[in-house]
């Protein structure tokens, strides 16, 4: 839907706005963005500490594919990065994805060390049956 909404934009004609408010192009989405921020108790401003502004959207996004499974090269081709740098500058790794790389760490160090004690009481077992069995020497 969005990789085909410049597209759709240039079919109908009538204007090349990506936004319109009751129909009409929005010049400058700032005031709309601020009042939002505003309203919803979020900082705003690029000149304010921790202040949304309206490219942190651009961030949120390549974030959200990312989480959302897409491959990388899909998102560089949706955002139009070329360069893998690009793609690194945009994509934010948070604590959501730290805990849960932690926790899918602990997943595969307990399959291991599950695999590992399964391997040494085999091990003494084998070693136990080698002692029992008379050596033909």
């Amino acid at each position: 839907m969005l990789y085909g909404m410049p597209n759709r934009i240039q079919a109908s004609g009538k204007d090349n706005h990506v936004f319109l408010y009751r129909g009409k192009p929005v010049a400058d989405i700032r005031k709309g963005l601020k009042d939002a921020c505003k309203k919803a108790r979020i900082k705003y401003g690029r000149f304010v500490k921790g202040g949304f502004i309206f490219h942190d959207l651009r961030h949120t996004f390549n974030t959200n594919m990312r989480k959302a499974g897409i491959a990388e090269s899909v998102i560089m081709k949706i955002t139009g990065h070329s360069t893998r740098e690009m793609f690194d500058r945009y994509n934010t790794v948070d604590e959501d994805d730290t805990r849960k790389a932690v926790k899918k760490l602990e997943g595969f160090l307990q399959v291991l060390t599950k695999s590992l004690t399964r391997s040494t009481e085999t091990a003494k077992i084998e070693n136990k049956e080698s002692l029992k069995t008379p050596n033909n020497s």
